[in-house]
C-alpha cells in the first residue's frame, strides 16, 4: 500500500491518502514492523552491482566512464521531532534534516548509492561524510582503464577531501570559491585564461582551473571549477556541468517520490521512508531503461513512469481500491 502511495507520482505519499490500509497501519509498518531495512538496501545495491557490468559489456569498445557525484541536500522541516533532535539542524538558513548523498552515473544508469546524515557542528563535516561514503563503493566498480571521476560542488573543496579522493585513485572535478588563494599569492578570480594550471595553497597537486557563466539572475554569475586532470579550459567547463545530474535527482525524488514528506517521529520510520522512496525511483528508472524508445540526455516524465509501474507492480492494491470505491 505504501509503494502504491509512492508510485502515485504526485510527490505526496501521505498515509491519510491511503484507501486499502489505515494511516495507523502504515505508521506501524514504518515504525514498528519487524522487517529487515538493511536487507532491502543490500538487495538494491546488489542489483546495481549487476547492472553496471552489464552496461560495460554492452559497449566494450567505448566503455562509459563511472561518475561519482556527492552533494548535500536539505529536507526542510518545522515542528517538533523529539526523537530526531540530533538529526534536526539549521544549515544555510534551512532547518531540517541534511543528507550527504553519493550518486553513481554510468551511461544511462542513474543509481543513488549511499547516504549519511549530517549531525550538526562539532560532528564530521559533509566532506568527511562524503569520504566515508566513497569507501562503500566496491573496488570492482573503480577498476578499469578509464579512471572514475568524482564531481562535487564548492562545499567540498577542502584540502582533506581532495587529497582523500585522489588517494583512492579517483580523478576529481570540484567547484572552487573565487577567493581561494594560490601559492603564487593570487586568487582564483585573478586568473585570466581558462584551463590555467595552478597550485592552490595547501595542495601538492597541480590543478587545472576553468569557469562558466550562469545567467539565472539579472547579473551573470561566474562559477569556478578545478580538476587534477588537465582537461583544457573549454572541456573542463563542460565536464563541470555534469554535477547538475545529482540536482536533477534531488528534484525528482523530492517532487515525485516524496523524500521530504516524512512525518514519522522515529529514526527507523524516517530511514525506512527514505529507503522506500529510493526504491520507487529505482523501479521507475529501470522501467525507463527497459523502454523500447529511449532518448539519450532527455529527462523522462517521472509521473507517467510512476503510474505505469503502479498498475503493473502493485495491481492487487489498485484492484482492492477500485472494489472499495
Amino acid at each position: 500500500m505504501f509503494l502504491d502511495l509512492l508510485l502515485d507520482g504526485s510527490g505526496r505519499p501521505l498515509p491519510e491518502r491511503a484507501t486499502v490500509k489505515s494511516p495507523a497501519a502504515i505508521s506501524r509498518f514504518l515504525n514498528h514492523a519487524a522487517w529487515q531495512t538493511r536487507q532491502l538496501c543490500r538487495v538494491m545495491r546488489q542489483h546495481a552491482l549487476q547492472l553496471l557490468p552489464d552496461e560495460w559489456r554492452l559497449r566494450p569498445h567505448q566503455r562509459p566512464r563511472l561518475d561519482l557525484l556527492v552533494d548535500l541536500t536539505s529536507l526542510e522541516k518545522s515542528g517538533k521531532f523529539a526523537d530526531l533532535d540530533d538529526w534536526m539542524h539549521t544549515f544555510n538558513s534551512v532547518h531540517g534534516v541534511h543528507l550527504v548523498v553519493l550518486y553513481l552515473c554510468c551511461g544511462q544508469l542513474r543509481l543513488p548509492w549511499a547516504v549519511q546524515v549530517w549531525r550538526g557542528k562539532g560532528t564530521p563535516s559533509p566532506a568527511q561524510l562524503a569520504l566515508k561514503l566513497l569507501r562503500t563503493v566496491a573496488r570492482l566498480l573503480l577498476s578499469g582503464r578509464r579512471r572514475p571521476r568524482l564531481h562535487a560542488d564548492g562545499g567540498f573543496e577542502s584540502v582533506e577531501f581532495i587529497q582523500g579522493v585522489l588517494a583512492q585513485g579517483l580523478d576529481i572535478v570540484v567547484g572552487v570559491r573565487c577567493t581561494r588563494k594560490l601559492e603564487d599569492g593570487r586568487q582564483v578570480q585573478d586568473l585570466m585564461v581558462r584551463g590555467s594550471l595552478v597550485k592552490p595553497c595547501g595542495l601538492d597537486q597541480i590543478m587545472c582551473v576553468s569557469w562558466v557563466w550562469l545567467y539565472r539572475n539579472k547579473e551573470p554569475e561566474q562559477r569556478f571549477v578545478m580538476s587534477n586532470v588537465n582537461l583544457g579550459g573549454v572541456y573542463l567547463a563542460r565536464v563541470g556541468k555534469g554535477r547538475w545530474r545529482i540536482e536533477a535527482f534531488f528534484k525528482t525524488i523530492k517532487g515525485r517520490f516524496g523524500l521530504e514528506r516524512f512525518a514519522q517521529h522515529s529514526k527507523q520510520g524516517v530511514f525506512r521512508w527514505w529507503c522506500l522512496s529510493t526504491l520507487a525511483f529505482f523501479l521507475c528508472h529501470f522501467q525507463e531503461l527497459d523502454g523500447a524508445v529511449r532518448k539519450p540526455q532527455v529527462w523522462p516524465d517521472w509521473g507517467v513512469l510512476a503510474r505505469t509501474i503502479r498498475f503493473s507492480f502493485v495491481p492487487e492494491v489498485r484492484r482492492q481500491a477500485l472494489l472499495l470505491e
